[in-house]
């Protein structure tokens, strides 16, 4: 009991020492009106193409192009896109396409002197673009790998990276449990350069040019982040299915690199394939909590509609919404 109580006051102590030592913190916000509403328990679930983000490998089982797009009205009215698309190039093979982008509208900009402002403003915004590729070993397992380009800027300075996303995805095929396993930001660090960190020094002499510098940012990491899975049917799990019916229960362990240690838990019920309500909850975090949301599904003949809408509590900084629209083409 002691070996076990200094274990996790040493991890304790090593997250928070850790706390603010990476950057492109836009990538640990959950996209998918869906996924948000079950609190991003979402790494297991393979249905759409907001898995991309969550777990590259949930797109294997896919068998039809999905197209999805999404806004996330986040904090201090910062806005969150995503659009995904995933394409089937074999029985085995599907690639996915993906883009998150993070806006901050203009912010006026205020000096000592102006306090209200001078007139002149600035924007800030971050950006990943992903490329994902999906191999279905068997009927029940399958491995994906993600390649993506990030990107961050502020006024006319920014810094840019590379990373990889690696998943697998396994349906057990035991009374409808499916298990995630994905690692996610594995990159190199950036620093920052533009205009605003350019500076000039006064010559010694008059007749020297000035001395060209520039300021040298410190380097930020990615957030790296794992997360293990696990989802199933209540109804199926412990009752007899239900035709018309599901009960999806999911939860994620989550371990980032800079915050302590997560767990998600959502859920989703399912009626007639038409009608849905979810809700999910985040444990261990200081400002995100319970999550909501609906959605309805149209299928017609030869496409299928989804439309979705979450609302999450963000803590002090309110509530944020989150609408989303996907397509299935046969």
């Amino acid at each position: 009991m002691v070996t076990i109580a200094l274990c996790g006051t040493d991890a304790a102590a090593q997250a928070f020492k850790n706390a603010g030592s990476a950057g492109s913190q836009f990538l640990k916000i959950g996209v998918g009106a869906r996924a948000s509403a079950m609190g991003g328990a979402y790494a297991s679930i393979a249905e759409d193409p907001a898995a991309l983000a969550w777990n590259p490998a949930a797109i294997g089982p896919m068998h039809d192009i999905s197209v999805e797009a999404d806004y996330t009205k986040w904090a201090a009215d910062l806005g969150l896109n995503f659009v995904g698309i995933i394409v089937p190039i074999t029985d085995r093979v599907n690639i996915g396409f993906h883009s998150i982008w993070l806006t901050s509208g203009d912010i006026e900009i205020t000096t000592i002197d102006k306090p209200e402002g001078t007139g002149e403003v600035y924007d800030a915004g971050s950006i990943a673009v992903g490329m994902t590729g999906s191999v279905r070993l068997t009927p029940q397992l399958s491995f994906a790998m993600t390649m993506k380009y990030i990107e961050e800027r502020i006024y006319d300075v920014s810094g840019s990276t590379v990373a990889a996303d690696a998943g697998m995805w396994y349906n057990t095929e035991y009374r409808s449990l499916v298990l995630g396993f994905t690692v996610l930001n594995l990159g190199f660090d950036h620093g920052f350069a533009g205009k605003s960190l350019d500076v000039r020094y006064a010559p010694l002499s008059l007749d020297e040019p000035p001395v060209k510098a520039g300021v040298q940012t410190s380097l930020n990491q990615l957030p790296l982040t794992f997360r293990a899975a696990g989802s199933f049917d209540l109804f199926s799990m412990f009752f007899e299915p239900l035709k018309s019916q599901r009960l999806t229960t999911a939860i994620n362990f989550i371990q980032y690199s800079d915050t302590q240690e997560q767990v998600a838990l959502g859920a989703e019920y399912a009626w007639n394939d038409l009608l849905f309500l979810r809700g999910g909850y985040i444990f261990n975090d200081d400002e995100l909590g319970w999550n909501t949301g609906v959605g309805l599904h149209l299928n017609l003949t030869d496409i299928n509609i989804t439309i979705d809408y979450a609302a999450r509590d963000l803590g002090r900084f309110g509530l944020g919404h989150c609408v989303g629209l996907s397509f299935v083409y046969h």
